[in-house]
């Protein structure tokens, strides 16, 4: 996208209105259209850059561009790089595929496919592609969002279909009217929610072909997936959902994360699924927990193991051998021993007491 300083631009899709200096760190980008959705590919694998770009937006015709058919002298070649820049409208970054770092104001998250955020108004941020992926960008001026939410009173069924019982609702109402917050939401997959990639890709796949062919409905039907996706990331079973303030530590968000997997997996989560999962060393990841908690990563998957099996003696009456069999235990004197040095008692004894 091109900007002269001290100028309004249009972006080459004429949806973005793009102020500021280019390649500067005061560029600022309005949007012309209710929302607006848009992919960044790199398919070469090579770090930082991206081989093409997809947009399109309702009422306006699709825009397409890769690196391939840029000229020396096209402007639009522009679309394909990034610079730091904020914006007045919310924007979701969903991962499809592959990996992409957010630098949002002065720290860096690694974002890995089927993971996304929500970046408020006004944050100063830029991705930073690190290899093959795959990057859905959704953004929503506010005039919309305050659509959806006032169609409340037009529900069918007005207790369940409340915005506000949805956390990405709520979010973008505290910030709708303000320019001073700049925190953002962080969405993670659950572990029993593989298929995230999938299922983001399937949403953004309907809201591009109801925009390609509209018809009698379309609007109700964009609507309607964009209201399917906030549903689809707010359901617990699904994401872990993580507000994160800027004066957060880059760390904190990476902890949540691993907090989050071995509460899924009652603590019985290895060193290197963590590894796969989080794409940071093991050793890292044993640092990270160690600064938060004090305990080696280990013993901190332990902690978990040993809640559950605490509240499976309360709450249910599964044999005490066969709890110590569903948490992975092939030793049941361990499991007696470990449990007697948390909890100064037996499972037996604990059990008696409820």
């Amino acid at each position: 996208m091109t900007s002269t300083n001290n100028h309004i631009t249009l972006g080459p899709d004429h949806v973005l209105e793009v102020h500021g200096k280019q390649n500067g760190y005061d560029i600022r980008y309005h949007i012309r259209a209710p929302f607006y959705l848009s992919l960044i590919y790199n398919r070469s694998g090579i770090p930082g850059q991206a081989d093409s770009y997809f947009s399109i937006a309702p009422g306006k015709a699709p825009f397409y561009v890769s690196s391939s058919s840029i000229t020396e002298n096209d402007s639009s070649g522009s679309a394909l790089t990034a610079s730091p820049h904020r914006h007045d409208y919310f924007e979701f970054l969903l991962v499809l595929k592959g990996k992409v770092i957010q630098r949002i104001e002065d720290k860096e998250y690694l974002y890995t496919a089927g993971s996304c955020c929500l970046i408020n108004r006004n944050i100063v941020h830029v991705e930073r592609y690190i290899g093959e992926c795959t990057i859905l960008f959704l953004a929503f001026s506010n005039e919309f969002i305050q659509t959806l939410m006032e169609e409340e009173s037009l529900s069918l069924f007005p207790g369940n279909e409340a915005p506000m019982t949805n956390s990405i609702f709520r979010f973008m109402q505290e910030n709708i009217h303000t320019d001073e917050q700049k925190d953002y939401l962080d969405f993670f997959p659950t572990f029993q929610n593989q298929n995230s990639a999938m299922h983001l890709h399937n949403i953004g796949d309907r809201l591009v072909r109801e925009m390609f062919f509209p018809a009698l409905g379309s609007t109700y039907m964009l609507k309607a997936w964009i209201c399917e996706l906030f549903r689809y990331l707010d359901s617990e079973e699904m994401f872990h959902t993580v507000p994160v303030k800027l004066h957060s530590s880059a760390d904190y968000l990476l902890f949540s994360r691993i907090r989050n997997l071995l509460e899924d997996t009652d603590g019985r989560m290895s060193r290197s699924e963590l590894e796969e999962a989080l794409h940071y060393s093991g050793n890292y990841l044993n640092t990270i927990v160690k600064r938060y908690t004090g305990m080696c990563l280990f013993d901190y998957g332990m902690s978990f193991c040993l809640e559950k099996a605490k509240w499976m003696l309360k709450n249910t009456n599964v044999s005490v051998s066969a709890i110590a069999e569903k948490l992975q235990f092939t030793n049941r004197t361990h499991f007696y021993k470990l449990f007697k040095k948390e909890y100064g008692m037996t499972p037996q004894e604990y059990r008696k007491g409820f």
